[in-house]
This record gives C-alpha cells, sequence and structure tokens, in this order.
C-alpha cells in the first residue's frame, strides 16, 4: 500500500490530515496527524511542503490508529508525489466552499485575490 496523506472530516471545522501507510503487520495505519486549518489544507492541496513525514515513525496513540475513526475521507494524495488517490467529490467541494470559497478565497496561490 502507498503512504499517503488523507484529509478526513467529521463535520463543519472538525478536519484532519493524516499521514497513512502500512506498519509493521498492520494495514492501513494512522502515523502521524495533523490540525486542518486553511493553512494546513492549502498546503496539502497544493505542494504539501509543510507536511513533514520524513521520520515516518508512530506518533499516534494506539486508540487514533484506524484511519476511518477519523470521519469521512475527503481527499487522500501520494506520499510523496502528491498524486490524488481518492476523492469524494461531494464532500471535498462542500469542504473547498466551507474553508476558502465562503470567505473570498482560493486555496490555489495563483488564484488569489
Amino acid at each position: 500500500m502507498t503512504s499517503r496523506i488523507e484529509w478526513r472530516t467529521k463535520g463543519k471545522g472538525d478536519d484532519s490530515l493524516l499521514f497513512v501507510r502500512e506498519f509493521g503487520e498492520a494495514g492501513d495505519t494512522v502515523l502521524k496527524t495533523w490540525d486542518a486549518d486553511r493553512g494546513s489544507i492549502t498546503d496539502f492541496l497544493n505542494e504539501m511542503a509543510g507536511l513533514d513525514t520524513a521520520n515516518g515513525n508512530l506518533e499516534t496513540n494506539r486508540d487514533q490508529r484506524d484511519p476511518q475513526q477519523w470521519g469521512e475521507l475527503v481527499l487522500s494524495r501520494a506520499q510523496p508525489g502528491g498524486d490524488v488517490l481518492d476523492i469524494d467529490p461531494e464532500i471535498y467541494w462542500d469542504k473547498i466552499y466551507y474553508w476558502f470559497r465562503s470567505i473570498g478565497i482560493d486555496p490555489h496561490p495563483a488564484r488569489r485575490r
């Protein structure tokens, strides 16, 4: 399985970014998390430069390692590389509206007002 960063949501403003990959005998394991805000989501959608996954060590508690418990998947991107692996278009556009368009901004730096 490819290492990836996932954007997951439990509702309006309750979003997280997760570094997920196989860990030992376990399949999909959340190794690291970031609180999602406009800045981290913008980075995730563009270059993923601020989402450090270099050490690849397990940084989550045992009860936080299942990606499903972090909510619905919005978007998943390969790490490294950034290829889109999975997306829920309806949730994605709802989240883009919530985090960006509702206040008149765009997550892509070249299109910012």
